[in-house]
């Protein structure tokens, strides 16, 4: 009967979230093994570059008579020449993770909690990975360059960590966990002049 359509909206939510949080475990996974990936490729520059093991990147600047500052992270860059190939990389990253959530997401909602949750995560897991791989970050206050596009960013390495990643899986969290279909768009049809308290009667008890 169509009067019990508000139950069926019911399961149908509740399946639809049990299928958000298992798809966010292979997410889960696939950002956690990109962040793997992203980390190897600061391995390579930092080994490419001389880096001592777990040191500071002010302090690796400043043993080369080098100041800290966006200028200065990029000329060192240059002179390591990776600087071209890297800025395209990271490019290049942002296009995966957007491509993926863009082909997986059933709506302009999904598509960018999607995105957030994987971004963040993949953020996240980079740097436990590359602590384990170079022994840095030593501590979250310690400072690390972000990224190189459009400019050279950098900053403290909790704020990404505390701040900026924990609210971006947040925000992703709560899109995903809507409906991906408006409850408005299965509610039942009224006939003309029929309240919507009114059950809609089977034609064999309109009499």
């Amino acid at each position: 009967m169509r009067y019990n359509r508000p139950m069926h909206d019911i399961e149908n939510n509740m399946a639809e979230n049990n299928r958000n949080w298992k798809t966010l475990l292979w997410w889960t996974l696939y950002a956690a093994a990109f962040g793997y990936v992203e980390a190897l490729v600061v391995v390579y520059i930092r080994r490419l570059g001389a880096m001592p093991p777990g040191l500071d990147y002010p302090a690796i600047w400043a043993s080369r008579h080098l100041a800290w500052n966006g200028a200065a992270i990029l000329g060192e860059m240059r002179r390591l020449g990776v600087y071209g190939t890297e800025y395209g990389r990271e490019i290049a990253t942002l296009l995966l993770l957007l491509g993926t959530a863009m082909a997986a997401g059933r709506n302009g909602r999904e598509r960018l909690g999607l995105y957030l949750f994987t971004f963040a995560v993949w953020d996240e897991t980079f740097y436990l990975w590359l602590k384990l791989w170079t022994g840095f970050p030593q501590s979250l206050a310690s400072t690390d360059i972000y990224f190189l596009v459009p400019i050279a960013w950098y900053g403290p390495v909790w704020f990404p960590v505390l701040v900026v990643m924990p609210a971006l899986i947040a925000i992703s969290l709560r899109l995903l966990s809507r409906p991906a279909s408006s409850p408005s768009s299965s509610a039942p049809l009224l006939r003309p002049g029929q309240t919507a308290e009114e059950p809609r009667r089977s034609p064999a008890n309109r009499e």
